[in-house]
């Protein structure tokens, strides 16, 4: 399983090198979206919110752990692929400016994560557990689709 998630970023990693040059501008969110928080994991789940409504979803418990390790911005005794791949994008000065959620499509949410190089900017699909534990590690913003928020997230306050 860890070589198929490091096999992942790395070919994650090739796709941006290699695609940096696309020069399609998807740095800033659409209009509909808010900007979100990781508030709580709890076990495999995962509550991201937005004031006093949630979304809240299931994960792999890798992905939870790694999440978890990127809100407390700590290493556990060997980086994971996230914190290999979030050292790799600083290397080559790379930035994630925003992970965005954006719909919901047979069970499954679906995000984008948005990287930029100078003045070029990549937007590619990502699995929005992966994008929380890359834009925790970045410090980059996580953005949901207010439908979809109004949609299916539910009342926490």
């Amino acid at each position: 399983m860890k070589k198929r998630q490091s096999l992942f970023f790395i070919i994650f990693l090739i796709a941006i090198l290699t695609f940096a040059l696309a020069g399609f501008d998807f740095s800033t969110p659409p209009e509909n979206y808010v900007k979100a928080n990781v508030l709580e994991v709890q076990g495999n789940t995962i509550i991201l919110g937005h004031n006093c409504t949630a979304l809240i979803a299931q994960t792999t418990p890798e992905n939870a752990f790694s999440i978890i390790l990127g809100k407390r911005k700590t290493i556990d005794v060997r980086p994971n692929a996230h914190d290999v791949f979030a050292q790799t994008l600083k290397t080559f000065n790379i930035t994630l400016e925003s992970v965005q959620i954006n719909y919901v499509a047979e069970g499954w949410f679906h995000a984008d994560a948005i990287f930029k190089a100078k003045d070029k900017v990549l937007k590619l699909d990502i699995k929005p557990s992966d994008g929380m534990a890359l834009a925790l590690r970045l410090d980059a913003p996580i953005y949901i689709n207010q439908t979809l928020l109004n949609e299916l997230g539910e009342k926490i306050c």
